[in-house]
């Protein structure tokens, strides 16, 4: 499934309705349940702070796609909506929190509550929880999410998750419980995930993510698609809340916040508390997403730095390699040699892989799974750029493999002697011979031609006075003799 992040991206970079359909239709009921909690379960204005939340989300999709957790972002841009639509309509708000049970925390009982108390007072006490543990809350109990995906959200594992959520639930049943909800931790757990996730209305889904693409394309395009979505109530209410915003100071996600401006004073103290709590939660909120995108740009510098650090590595290596030439094992060994060592290892590759049909009852798929380090043969060192990897490994029958320069060795553990190398013949022993001597030859030239002046020797006789030693004369004599015998001339 593609992440939030990517979704916003491609909206962002490419205009793709369908990208940020898809993150709407993914936490809407998030944002819907905790807005429909925070206006009092008034379905009207719950759908307005719907879409004012997901219009904020769209202008700001390319910021917001570098947010770790985006459903606390939303969480807490719902409660900001919901914040400035009550104080537009703080008079009414005042009289319908008696129904709605605010402002009777101190009447609790101290006994269990049901969800009808509780509800009311959820959000602003998630609003004070530390960041990762609102994170962990939203995850959990709002959206109802695994701990595998938790942490991989938060960047932890399942069990860390697992922990970091239930300390969170402890916390937020200390707030709740100065409110005056008392319970244990795991029934307010399963009072809060059996009832906190309501789904939205069908068809608004498709409403807000249109009007919210629409307005980020043009911020005034956006008042007016959110307008055209609007209660006649709600829009003279937006109207009301646009004056007292400006007279109080409070405006959503920018504005002043200025404290030596005059305060709007709400009928119900519990309010005016609830707002100055959630006004601080803002600026801190804020505040992080100034750290995020801070230390996104020093990340982004050192990305860059280790890049280009490997490229100049790469480079380096690349220099290095074409530098040194490659080792040919084969140097200094006769062609007999040469196939016997080929030989050797396709003895081992034959054993292995006996070893490996006994303990598994089945042959292996390749000679790679029987090299390495736990693997039946530790290393398999090629002798002349020979390839085993083609090798059948179905049945116990030969195996061959041939060369490059077209030497073929086959090994067959039913032949004779389990070897198929042929004696050699006269011109093999004749080239072996001669191979052997080869260095000695090469001096005894380079001495004839320090002595002649540069001049080639004539003749092989004429090489005899230069060799170091006899024994490399009469070497160099029998290997000559042994040519002779094998290529006799055509008569």
């Amino acid at each position: 499934m593609i992440d939030d992040a990517t979704l916003l991206r491609r909206y962002a970079e490419d205009r793709s309705e369908a990208a940020f359909a898809e993150v709407v239709k993914r936490h809407l009921d998030l944002v819907y349940s905790a807005a429909l909690r925070r206006t009092g379960g008034d379905t009207h204005r719950a759908a307005d702070v719907v879409q004012q939340v997901f219009g904020a989300l769209a202008r700001d999709a390319r910021r917001l796609s570098r947010h770790s957790v985006l459903q606390a972002w939303l969480h807490t841009a719902t409660r900001n909506a919901s914040l400035n639509l009550m104080i537009s309509e703080h008079r009414r708000k005042a009289r319908e929190s008696e129904a709605a049970g605010l402002g009777t925390e101190a009447s609790r009982s101290a006994e269990s509550h049901d969800w009808e108390s509780i509800k009311p007072l959820l959000d602003g006490a998630i609003d004070e929880l530390p960041g990762p543990d609102r994170d962990a809350v939203v995850l959990r109990f709002l959206e109802r999410r695994e701990f595998s995906e938790i942490g991989l959200a938060l960047r932890m594992s399942a069990d860390a998750a697992r922990m970091r959520t239930a300390r969170a639930l402890e916390k937020l049943r200390v707030l709740l419980a100065r409110r005056g909800i008392t319970s244990t931790a795991a029934a307010l757990g399963a009072i809060v995930t059996n009832q906190s996730l309501m789904s939205a209305p069908a068809g608004l889904a498709s409403a807000v993510a249109s009007a919210s693409v629409a307005g980020g394309a043009a911020g005034a395009g956006l008042a007016a698609s959110f307008t055209s979505l609007m209660t006649t109530k709600t829009a003279a209410t937006a109207v009301i809340f646009g004056i007292l915003a400006y007279g109080a100071g409070a405006y959503f996600g920018r504005g002043s916040r200025s404290e030596s401006r005059a305060q709007l004073v709400l009928e119900n103290p519990a309010q005016a508390r609830e707002i100055a709590s959630l006004r601080q939660s803002n600026a801190a909120l804020q505040a992080e997403l100034d750290r995020v995108d801070t230390a996104n740009v020093q990340l982004n510098a050192t990305v860059a730095q280790l890049n280009a650090s490997n490229e100049a590595n790469a480079k380096l290596a690349a220099s290095k390699a074409a530098a040194t030439p490659a080792k040919n094992l084969s140097i200094g060994l006769t062609p007999r040699e040469l196939k016997q060592n080929i030989l050797n290892n396709l003895r081992q590759i034959g054993a292995a892989r006996d070893q490996f049909k006994l303990e598994n009852n089945a042959s292996p798929e390749s000679v790679e799974t029987l090299v390495g380090d736990k693997g039946y043969i530790r290393r398999l060192s090629t002798v002349a750029g020979e390839d085993y990897s083609t090798l059948s490994l179905g049945d116990a029958g030969p195996m061959t493999v041939t060369t490059p320069d077209g030497t073929v060795v086959t090994y067959d553990p039913d032949g004779p002697g389990t070897t198929v190398l042929d004696p050699p013949t006269d011109a093999e022993r004749a080239q072996d011979m001669m191979q052997k001597v080869g260095p000695a030859v090469g001096q005894a030239v380079a001495a004839y031609r320090a002595g002649n002046q540069g001049q080639n020797p004539p003749n092989p006789d004429a090489l005899t006075p230069y060799f170091t030693n006899p024994q490399d004369a009469a070497a160099f004599a029998q290997a000559r003799v042994a040519m002779a015998a094998a290529h006799p001339p055509a008569h």
